[in-house]
């Protein structure tokens, strides 16, 4: 009886270890936009940007680049989304032009920026050329 209880206790220890989390990351490199073709290896602003999501301390978090394209005037920009449910239920997303200026950031708390609703509106989504999951 203690033999078994004995292998009961260091199996449920070894169960409560901490397990490392996984990493996933998909690419799609067939899109062009802003005029580069590949751009996750053409556009140096967007591979940093990848570079430095790779690493993050996040045990769970999703991180997305998309491109999204003008609907009358075919001009593209980058849609990154974040999401986390690590401590609480968190996400936002941030809109850049081709060059990688920031044009506005909206978290699930806090007010819709001004021409938020407008862009989402003019613009439609092209691809997702970039996602990384831990978890």
């Amino acid at each position: 009886m203690m033999t078994l209880l004995c292998v009961v206790i260091i199996a449920g220890m070894d169960s409560c270890s901490d397990a490392t989390p996984t990493t996933n990351i998909t690419e799609n490199r067939n899109v062009s936009a802003c005029g580069i073709t590949d751009p996750l290896y053409n556009i140096e602003w967007l591979k940093e940007f990848c570079n430095k999501h790779t690493t993050t301390n996040f045990t769970s978090i999703t991180v997305t680049i998309s491109v999204y394209a003008n609907k009358t005037t075919k001009e593209n920009h980058y849609v990154m989304s974040y999401s986390s449910s690590e401590v609480v239920d968190y996400s936002s997303q941030e809109v850049y032009d081709c060059s990688g200026t920031k044009l506005f950031i909206k978290a699930i708390e806090g007010p819709t920026p001004a021409g938020w609703n407008e862009f989402f509106t003019a613009n439609e989504l092209v691809a997702t050329i970039w996602e990384f999951k831990k978890n």
